[in-house]
């Protein structure tokens, strides 16, 4: 399922399925634009969906449909880090961390054996609390929080002033060096199309060492239907996968080893979390 606009109004057997049948949309292939348009000859509110499976014709029809006012999502951020929000948000998604960095932290060499230490990078990192929650593990060396929105960058270093934060996009954005542990919290779905792909490739490459492990989370995802209408409530585009998605672009970014499941805690609106763990092979594997 992908949002997307298209010039043809749903029959009621479409609004249907679109409601309630996940096998068929599954089937269907439905790309919807689940928020009401307006109809200009009417005036009822009609909504728009798309069955051609993304294809090219798919496309040439679905231009001339209604385009949503997509702002970025790290405009939002920088707003909701003015507010208060950023503690909120902490506060919502510290059980389905804890669970995804339990699964992960046993992966680390450098967390088995303190004396060893390990590096970390926290993608997307907010006000930076995961970021202070990873430095106080046992042989944490360093941690880098990144985050494209300038609020809650500005929000971790007050709550952190030793603390390593710096303000980027995602899909420009380079470490030094590789490190042994990237984590990412709701933060993945908003990179959009070929930027996903093309970072989670980088995180494998460029971002972690030979045995290093990435855990993310998220919690707008295709089994989680109640997420589906959050683009168009705060007006951010966001790239829809389920499940199973998720698990095979972890695997085309080049990570054999990966793990995804629902958390059993966390999550929005009494769904789990969607986490995944990811393994980078070592050299001599």
């Amino acid at each position: 399922v992908a949002w997307h606009p298209c010039n043809s109004p749903a029959s009621p057997q479409q609004m249907f399925l679109l409601a309630t049948a996940r096998p068929a949309r599954a089937a269907l292939r439905v790309v919807a634009l689940a928020a009401a348009t307006a109809s200009a000859q009417s005036g009822r509110q009609e909504a728009f969906v798309c069955t051609s499976s993304g294809s090219a014709e798919c496309s040439a029809e679905c231009s001339a449909g209604p385009t949503p006012s997509w702002r970025p999502a790290s405009d939002v951020f920088h707003e909701w880090s003015l507010d208060g929000r950023d503690e909120k948000m902490a506060a919502g998604h510290v059980d389905s961390v804890n669970e995804i960095l339990a699964e992960a932290l046993p992966r680390v060499p450098g967390v088995v054996d303190p004396s060893e230490g390990f590096t970390a990078i926290d993608a997307g990192c907010g006000n930076g609390w995961v970021a202070r929650q990873l430095a106080e593990i046992p042989g944490c060396k360093e941690v880098t929080g990144v985050d494209a929105a300038a609020g809650m960058i500005e929000r971790a270093k007050k709550l952190d002033p030793s603390g390593q934060y710096v303000q980027a996009d995602l899909t420009l954005w380079e470490p030094d060096s590789p490190v042994d542990l990237v984590h990412s919290m709701e933060v993945l779905y908003y990179l959009l199309g070929d930027d996903l792909d093309a970072t989670l490739s980088r995180i494998h490459s460029a971002w972690l060492k030979p045995g290093g492990v990435l855990a993310a989370g998220v919690d707008f995802y295709a089994e989680h239907e109640e997420s589906l209408s959050w683009p168009e409530r705060v007006s951010v585009e966001m790239h829809v996968k389920s499940q199973a998605e998720w698990e095979a672009a972890l695997r085309r970014a080049g990570f054999e080893e990966v793990k995804t499941w629902k958390t059993s805690r966390g999550g929005v609106e009494g769904v789990g979390t969607l986490a995944m763990v990811a393994v980078k092979a070592k050299k001599n594997a």
